[in-house]
């Protein structure tokens, strides 16, 4: 019960930062994406379970609280972000910081293509959001990815030291 209450806060904060953090540190109308980061930590710190029930409760709480046309969507992209990523669980596979941020894109190009699937994006737009807002914002989010995996990887190696 301590650990939900633990990522639960986590997932507070998360939701701050995304809603506060996010807009003001935009770069040419791109925001990087916490929530997805926090998605994709859990997933591989917890295995396709959590992943995908932290993947739904942030899909639905983007869902609910942002002013979207298609509601569910994004409920169903990051609920199927969280179990695939969830399949890669580390304590079955070790990866390492490069892996993680790539798996991170990886998550990220999928929650994009899965949102797109269920709104019904034109064919002739795909290209143009491709380029012009995922793959922009993919980078962005990768970039703020390297520093959270490399710490999540020092407090690892902390808390296997002390056991």
């Amino acid at each position: 019960m301590l650990k939900f209450i633990k990522h639960l806060v986590c997932f507070i904060i998360t939701i701050v930062l995304q809603t506060t953090l996010a807009s003001w540190i935009s770069f040419y109308g791109q925001q990087p994406d916490f929530v997805l980061i926090f998605i994709v930590v859990m997933a591989l710190s917890h295995g396709p379970v959590s992943g995908m029930l932290w993947g739904f409760f942030a899909g639905f709480s983007e869902d609910v609280f942002a002013s979207v046309d298609w509601l569910g969507a994004q409920t169903i992209a990051f609920t199927c972000v969280g179990f695939g990523v969830g399949q890669l669980e580390e304590r079955f596979l070790r990866l390492n910081l490069a892996t993680k941020v790539a798996l991170l894109g990886l998550a990220f190009m999928l929650n994009d293509f899965v949102y797109y699937a269920l709104i019904g994006i034109s064919q002739e737009s795909v290209t143009t959001f491709f380029l012009l807002k995922t793959l922009p914002e993919c980078i962005y989010t990768m970039l703020f990815g390297i520093p959270c995996f490399f710490l999540l990887n020092r407090f690892d190696r902390v808390k296997r030291c002390n056991v």
